[in-house]
């Protein structure tokens, strides 16, 4: 079995008990989503493991395959997992309020190589949706431990309008939810470590009210807010509209409308995932073994971090995709780069 091209994976559809009860169009159609889904996991060598959809690797986890080709996936010498995770969120009723904690907490507290950052771009919204982004003006560590002991914790978040087109960066401490009425394209690190401030008072899908992890949250919470919007960044690329929506330590987030061929080439070469939201097009590998492969709206292609570049070839009305990438600390961040 050769060492893989671009490879298209399986999304892994979740229900939950905040789910909308159904997806809105066109995405529904994308993805044959039932009701009751509130997640669908993209791109995941973690938990809910994304698997590949065709193809010689067909079949196989993407643990799997970057345990046979840590390298030429990972683009690591020493191996090492997928460090991020790509999904949508679907929201009908109100997240629990959390945080995550940094990867220096996650190991002191969880025994985890990584905490959790994250962002959030909006692919549709209702009118009047919010999310909560950090704490209201003039609340600092001490009001928010107060209101946590009052049962108060609503009164001192900030409720900020989210709108489609919207992207908000979260990083690890910072007090957040999503609230209902978003479909929401989520990439963070590949981390599950949770704390629990408040959950409206829900039950579980057992009945019970959820766990809450309240002194954790208190520990690992970096007072900030209210959060807006993250400004975009015109990025120049040959063949496409490309923005940078998000750029954090470890991963960024692009938007790309290609129109006609763009090379996508990233140095240093670092692990991608290519998510396709609107539009039909080609995917290839110039110069390489694999066969040109067909682009269509709800398709994820991992992108090995050994084949450095690859093609996109949009189809007469467009093409509109998603680019994540990790973005190892020690390095530049490859969704800064120019092609």
């Amino acid at each position: 079995m050769r060492r893989p091209g671009p490879l298209l994976l399986e999304p892994v559809l979740l229900p939950k008990v905040w789910a909308a009860d159904r997806l809105p169009r066109p995405w529904r159609d994308d993805f044959d989503a039932p009701p009751g889904i509130g997640e669908i996991w993209l791109a995941s060598a973690r938990g809910h493991v994304t698997k590949v959809a065709r193809g010689e690797h067909a079949g196989m986890g993407l643990d799997q395959v970057i345990a046979r080709w840590p390298e030429w996936v990972l683009g690591q010498a020493d191996g090492g997992e997928l460090p991020i995770l790509v999904k949508l969120l679907s929201v009908g009723q109100w997240l629990s309020v959390q945080v995550h904690p940094d990867d220096q907490a996650a190991r002191r507290l969880e025994n985890e190589p990584w905490g959790k950052s994250e962002a959030w771009h909006v692919l549709a919204a209702e009118a009047g949706a919010e999310i909560i982004h950090g704490l209201a003006v003039g609340v600092d560590a001490a009001a928010v431990a107060k209101a946590v002991a009052g049962g108060r914790l609503p009164e001192v978040l900030a409720r900020v309008p989210a709108k489609a087109g919207d992207t908000f960066h979260l990083p690890a401490g910072t007090v957040h939810a999503t609230g209902p009425g978003l479909l929401i394209l989520e990439i963070q690190q590949a981390s599950d470590v949770t704390y629990r401030f408040y959950d409206w008072d829900r039950l579980g899908d057992d009945g019970r009210p959820r766990t809450l992890h309240q002194e954790r949250a208190l520990e690992v919470m970096r007072p900030s807010g209210p959060g807006r919007p993250a400004p975009r960044r015109a990025l120049p690329a040959e063949g496409a509209e490309r923005e940078l929506l998000v750029s954090d330590e470890h991963f960024a987030l692009a938007r790309c409308r290609v129109r006609r061929a763009w090379l996508v080439e990233r140095r240093p070469a670092v692990v991608r995932v290519l998510y396709v939201a609107q539009g039909r097009g080609r995917l290839s590998v110039p110069g390489g073994p694999w066969e040109e492969q067909e682009l269509s709206p709800g398709q994820s292609w991992l992108i090995p971090a050994g084949l450095g570049r690859c093609q996109v070839s949009g189809g007469p009305e467009g093409l509109t995709l998603f680019e994540c990438a990790a973005a190892p600390p020690a390095q530049d961040n490859p969704a800064t780069r120019g092609d």
